[in-house]
């Protein structure tokens, strides 16, 4: 199975989104939330039950809708059971390297042969779905002889740990999708990193192969990234940086558009991404918080334009201009709106087609009453549960196919 992957403009109608419904492997972030970047402890079942009702809204829209744990098993399933072939022995593959023994020193070289072994007997006997759950889980055992065995059933003492996916449901982070087709980016905090390698891994299963993968020291996060049609909005500052944009325009990743790189002044977590203080409504229309109007806030913009022809061209810097200025130019509207607002995840809606959106209630009645007098038509859900883990809907989606 192959999929199409590309969107040229956040206000084109979503076709095609990748969400993560929160799991098992969530709950172990909820478990130390300051150790898991979430903002404040959540009940993991209301969080999936608000999940499941912003799924079936985008479904509602219209829009096909794939979960992680889908992507991941694409291929792999026949009527429920396991089907044999190539997606499932990759599947395997990626679950036994994120399933890691560590052996005693007095665990002799014949025992651990031996353990290993089962280990592979043990990833070819689980379905397809437990396969899937490992690979978020990723646990790890440091196994050592039991002094007080009975039999072979006992001859060994595991201890676990796991270092799972926890923000794996903020799908947005860890890829960007442009016009030409998706990129994998390089998450900053060391908690998230391997979220970079799941979504390559579930991209592929769906047939798509990412044009690019960002490399350390670059680092770049789905959040900082907007397709506007005959230009992007390209965020770079606490957690996409100019090594990782630097990357993106040498690569060509963007085709030939015009790029506009947003540099943050302010590089704060809580306004991490460009998602996070701004957004679009439609192509003439744009909310900008507040703050970011202030001189000593306002990002400023480098402006890349492509010269060449589209199929033989490089980024060349033209000039440099604060934000808000080239928003104007741009004929953009720019609706703004107040810090308060910014944080109760105002700005973190997504859109699925032009004036339409899927937005957090709790950014309030008068923002969205604003919003709606711009003639957007607003649908409003509750994140009160999943907010908990520092985002809202725009996080939580990464829309692979705009049309």
């Amino acid at each position: 199975m192959t999929m199409l992957a590309r969107q040229a403009a956040e206000w084109e109608r979503a076709k095609a989104v990748l969400l993560a419904e929160p799991n098992f492997e969530t709950l172990f972030g909820l478990l130390e939330t300051n150790s898991a970047n979430f903002l404040y402890p959540f009940d993991l079942k209301k969080a999936k039950e608000e999940h499941r009702v912003f799924r079936k809204t985008l479904e509602r829209f219209g829009a096909k809708v794939i979960d992680l744990r889908e992507a991941l098993v694409s291929g792999c399933l026949k009527e429920g059971e396991a089907l044999e072939g190539k997606n499932l022995e990759k599947l395997r593959e990626f679950a036994g390297k994120g399933l890691r023994y560590e052996f005693s020193e007095e665990v002799s070289k014949e025992d651990r042969e031996l353990l290993l072994k089962n280990k592979d007997l043990i990833i070819r006997t689980f379905h397809p779905t437990v396969l899937a759950d490992l690979v978020l889980l990723r646990p790890k055992l440091m196994i050592r002889y039991n002094p007080h065995a009975l039999d072979p059933t006992s001859r060994f003492i595991s201890q676990f740990e796991v270092e799972p996916a926890n923000n794996q449901y903020f799908m947005r982070d860890g890829m960007i999708t442009t016009a030409r087709g998706c990129v994998i980016g390089n998450l900053t905090l060391d908690v998230r990193k391997v979220e970079n390698e799941i979504v390559e891994f579930a991209l592929k299963q769906l047939g798509i192969e990412p044009i690019y993968r960002v490399e350390p020291p670059g680092n770049l996060e789905g959040g900082d990234f907007m397709p506007a049609g005959e230009f992007v909005l390209q965020g770079q500052g606490l957690l996409s940086n100019e090594e990782g944009v630097h990357q993106l325009l040498q690569n060509k990743v963007y085709g030939f558009v015009e790029v506009a790189v947003v540099k943050d002044p302010r590089a704060q977590m809580d306004e991490m991404h460009l998602d996070t203080y701004f957004n679009f409504l439609s192509r003439k229309k744009a909310i900008l918080c507040t703050d970011r109007l202030k001189k000593e806030a306002q990002p400023i913009v480098d402006v890349w334009v492509p010269e060449g022809t589209p199929e033989d061209f490089s980024y060349q810097k033209k000039r440099t201009l604060p934000f808000p200025q080239y928003l104007e130019e741009k004929g953009i509207k720019i609706i703004p709106f107040s810090k308060e607002e910014q944080e109760n995840f105002a700005p973190n809606y997504l859109l699925l087609q032009e004036n339409f959106l899927v937005g957090v209630r709790g950014a309030g009645e008068d923002f969205w009453r604003r919003i709606r007098e711009e003639g957007v038509e607003v649908h409003l859900l509750s994140f009160e549960a999943l907010t908990g883990g520092y985002g809202g809907p725009h996080c939580m989606s990464q829309v692979i196919l705009r049309e």
